[in-house]
């Protein structure tokens, strides 16, 4: 997997069938965005170049509970896509890779099972993005409820050996807030790889994504600051862009 320029990757989180976007992952704090379908055709129509999709209910429970609203999204758009929440087995993350999901997003079961992370790595090269999602230091999984003890930059070099394409870095303490992101936790993942490293949490502005791609993240995924109009899809892209000039 690899990123010809910096990218703005826009999140459709959908929960109980709606798209939603939640304040630092807690239950009970989602706005409602309505058809994630709708709003997945509508990020695509603004030019995003790849859709960062997250079944909510499976990273809470533990299985996915909106594969159908998924599956949609994925039937509608011709743009890559990939999904995290609640794939737990290799099996799991076969099945959709086959059904036309193009990279898995693996938190919990890459914690709890580091090797899964090289079992479908095996069958399926390029395809395992590891998310690594830090709390006051530290990466949480089970919805962002359960801490483990490790260091997002050396979990993150870790997985690397380990086959994953990609590193998801949230920073959970900002996540959702819109109160700008914040560099030195996504500088210290990108120092510790050499895959790419999408960054996520906290971006509230187009200087927000100018800073995440000056400190070497590779890509952006953004939710809340677009459904609310803080700045439109364009806008971001033609930031990263003149900077890049």
């Amino acid at each position: 997997m690899t990123f010809e320029s910096f990218e703005v990757i826009p999140a459709v989180d959908v929960k109980d069938g709606e798209a939603v976007q939640l304040v630092q992952g807690e239950r009970g704090t989602g706005t409602r965005y309505g058809d994630p379908v709708a709003a997945a055709r509508r990020w695509v129509n603004e030019g995003a170049t790849a859709l960062h999709l997250v079944d909510l209910d499976g990273a809470f429970e533990g299985e996915r509970a909106n594969a159908e609203a998924i599956r949609a999204i994925v039937d509608a758009v011709s743009v890559p896509v990939q999904l995290g929440g609640g794939i737990r087995t290799a099996a799991d993350a076969r099945a959709l890779l086959d059904s036309g999901v193009d990279r898995v997003i693996l938190g919990t079961a890459a914690v709890e099972t580091p090797d899964i992370v090289a079992e479908i790595s095996e069958t399926h090269p390029g395809t395992v993005v590891v998310s690594l999602d830090a709390k006051d230091g530290e990466v949480v999984v089970d919805g962002w409820t359960e801490a483990t003890g490790l260091d997002p930059a050396e979990a993150a070099g870790r997985y690397e050996e380990l086959g994953a394409t990609a590193i998801l870095f949230t920073d959970v303490d900002v996540e959702g807030r819109q109160t700008g992101v914040r560099t030195g936790p996504v500088e210290r993942v990108v120092e510790g790889v050499d895959i790419p490293v999408v960054a996520s949490g906290g971006v509230a502005s187009v200087d927000d994504v100018r800073a995440l791609a000056s400190a070497g993240a590779s890509a952006v995924v953004v939710g809340t600051a677009l459904y609310e109009g803080a700045f439109s899809l364009g806008e971001a892209q033609s930031a990263v862009a003149t900077e890049g000039d």
